[in-house]
């Protein structure tokens, strides 16, 4: 079965790794709905273009998926309080990248990409608001059975053209029994957590590297799925709360 987490040189004269991730299925958000989530973005050919979502961690720090970065700090930005990527909104900031640190076991070529988190530091920090802000990270819990929310830019349909405006859709987390019973054990650990609202609702690519929400509190960085998006398995992400103590090591606390 072939995943979404591909490479992301069809656009850009730069490759980086990619994960199958725009949000299929879901509905417009309103600017300021989820003021946590950034555009990351990289330089090519001197424009910048969308290739993953993070998230605000805290002032100084934003995390996203270890898969979408690669190559230089000095080529990537985020862009945080954005709605649209192709306006400028009117609370919208741009950061630069001082550095950037991947889970130090990331591995992008075994099965199930685990350990797709990292920490980006920021060249400023970022001044809160109702448009820019920080959300609570995970440090404990299951979350199985709860209806939570992802957010991104990231395609439409599979092989379709990315979201220009901020896309959001409810989906179901999965106990870690019933994401193992879907893609097998030697894709899915303790690190992953599963998220499923039937065929047609999906993260896919662009989506990467942005946040799923349970209630007020940040549960999953999306990770990878099926390529086609929107199909019968469930989207892949990241489990916060599995990487709490690293996060904190990196970053310090929020």
């Amino acid at each position: 079965m072939k995943l979404f987490a591909a490479v992301f040189c069809a656009l850009l004269a730069v490759c980086v790794a990619e994960v199958s991730q725009r949000i299929v299925g879901g509905t417009t958000a309103t600017y300021g709905e989820h003021p946590y989530i950034c555009s990351l973005q990289v330089q090519s050919g001197g424009s910048w273009y969308h290739i993953c979502g993070s998230v605000i961690w805290n002032n100084n720090n934003v995390v996203t998926a270890a898969h979408c970065l690669s190559g230089s700090a000095s080529s990537l930005r985020v862009v945080c309080g954005l709605h649209r990527i192709s306006n400028t909104d009117s609370y919208q900031v741009t950061r630069y990248l001082s550095s950037y640190t991947n889970h130090p076991s990331y591995n992008g070529n075994a099965n199930g990409f685990p350990n797709d988190i990292a920490v980006m530091r920021l060249s400023s920090a970022l001044s809160f608001n109702n448009y820019v802000n920080k959300i609570t990270f995970a440090t404990s819990g299951t979350f199985a059975g709860q209806s939570c929310k992802l957010s991104g830019w990231g395609r439409l349909v599979g092989g379709g053209a990315t979201a220009n405006t901020l896309q959001k859709v409810n989906m179901t987390a999965l106990s870690h029994s019933a994401c193992v019973s879907r893609w097998g054990s030697s894709y899915i650990n303790s690190g992953h957590i599963c998220f499923y609202e039937g065929s047609g609702t999906s993260a896919c690519n662009g989506d990467s590297g942005g946040p799923v929400r349970c209630g007020s509190t940040l549960t999953g960085v999306t990770s990878w799925g099926q390529s086609t998006c929107g199909g019968t398995y469930p989207s892949v992400y990241t489990r916060v709360s599995y990487f709490n103590s690293w996060l904190v090591s990196q970053a310090g606390s929020q």
